[in-house]
């Protein structure tokens, strides 16, 4: 069963439990979802849960009598034994987002640098502002996706005067940080056999990034 399903699953069981073990569940749900647990795994066991909640529910039982008083509590045993995400899949968007738009930049840059010399000079200021903007993108496109912990699916995007404000403000920053860039850095002269050897390692990083767990 997929995650998705799971979920669906657990939301229909969600809504037979009497209100005080709904509100148990939620807070069981919550904690788990919230955690470094493994999505799958975090899944299958609150399924597992709200299936043996729904059926002692059919017995007259509660849950904090079959779980005990304190969901959290509950929630913080489970989560000792089932196992955890790895921090590397964070880091990796955050690497692999500069790298690729480099490996982009520096292809474009030596087979235009073949037609025409003058390409050859790059500004280093050039190539942080890319840096910089692919980070940010990759900052802005997870927050968008962000799961909220309650529904377990990706949260959709809350457009608002605040959120719009300040998408602005981080776009104004980046502007003057570039602008600055532009006329601190030093200019240098990449050879466009230079460029494209670095497009090259470039893309096959990329192959053995995505290709790592």
């Amino acid at each position: 069963m997929s995650i998705r399903k799971k979920i669906r699953e657990i939301n229909t069981i969600r809504d037979q439990l009497s209100q005080k073990n709904g509100n148990y569940l939620d807070e069981v749900i919550v904690h788990i979802r919230s955690s470094r647990v493994q999505e799958d795994s975090g899944e299958t066991w609150l399924l597992e849960r709200a299936q043996q909640l729904l059926a002692a529910q059919q017995k007259g039982k509660t849950a904090s009598k079959l779980f005990g008083d304190d969901p959290i509590a509950f929630a913080d045993r489970a989560l000792t034994e089932l196992p955890q995400r790895k921090d590397s899949p964070k880091i990796r968007p955050y690497v692999l987002a500069p790298w690729v738009a480099l490996s982009w930049t520096f292809l474009i840059l030596g087979l235009l640098a073949i037609f025409d010399k003058d390409t050859e000079k790059m500004s280093t200021g050039v190539l942080l502002l890319i840096v910089i903007g692919a980070i940010a993108l990759v900052e802005v496109l997870l927050r968008l996706t962000r799961r909220d912990p309650e529904e377990g699916v990706p949260a959709p995007p809350r457009f608002n005067i605040r959120n719009i404000g300040a998408s602005l403000a981080v776009l104004a920053g980046i502007t003057i940080i570039g602008l600055l860039l532009l006329r601190i850095l030093p200019i240098v002269t990449i050879p466009y056999w230079v460029s494209l050897i670095l497009a090259a390692i470039g893309f096959i990083g990329q192959v053995v990034l995505l290709r790592r767990r």
